[in-house]
């Protein structure tokens, strides 16, 4: 347990030269560290759909309650023994920090994020709001050529109930 705390708490960068997020859904394996980010420094935008940035409000929130009564029960026992007292990595003052910095977009919308970059957002079909990523880069050394990069997150199935279809 101590060495996945360290792993989450110590990013091996600065948080303050991140000048963006792009997220592609809500389960919180993928965005529950935002928090972390947020309060080590990071203040650019957290793009993701609208949907993500509807479940993120309850998911962060939640996740921060979570840690703090977590710390405050792992805290009696380590009074009890005498050992050092830990904090939270993040609490539920970083989540609200964190959930004005979320810029939910529709699907199939497309954002510039830089000169040359851009990104656009497709239905997964993983979960509510999840979506596949895709960068668009213009190649300023090869005259403009531009490449692509797409990140699923995670990629659900085709016919499912109650989630739609992953784009095609």
């Amino acid at each position: 347990r101590k060495d996945e705390r360290e792993r989450n708490l110590n990013f091996g960068f600065e948080a303050n030269q991140i000048d963006m997020v792009v997220l592609s859904h809500a389960h919180i394996d993928h965005s529950g560290n935002l928090p972390n980010l947020v309060k080590q420094g990071f203040k650019g935008p957290i793009y993701c759909t609208e949907a993500t940035q509807d479940l993120l409000e309850y998911m962060l929130l939640d996740s921060a309650n979570i840690q703090e009564k977590d710390v405050e029960y792992m805290n009696k026992k380590h009074m009890e023994k005498g050992e050092e007292l830990i904090e939270p990595i993040y609490g539920v003052a970083d989540a609200e920090k964190t959930l004005p910095l979320i810029k939910g977009m529709k699907y199939d919308t497309c954002i510039e994020l830089a000169d040359g970059v851009s990104v656009c957002f497709y239905e997964a079909g993983h979960i509510l709001g999840s979506a596949v990523t895709v960068f668009t880069i213009k190649d300023q050394e090869d005259g403009g050529k531009e490449k692509t990069l797409a990140f699923t997150g995670d990629l659900g199935r085709k016919n499912m109930p109650l989630i739609r279809d992953p784009h095609q």
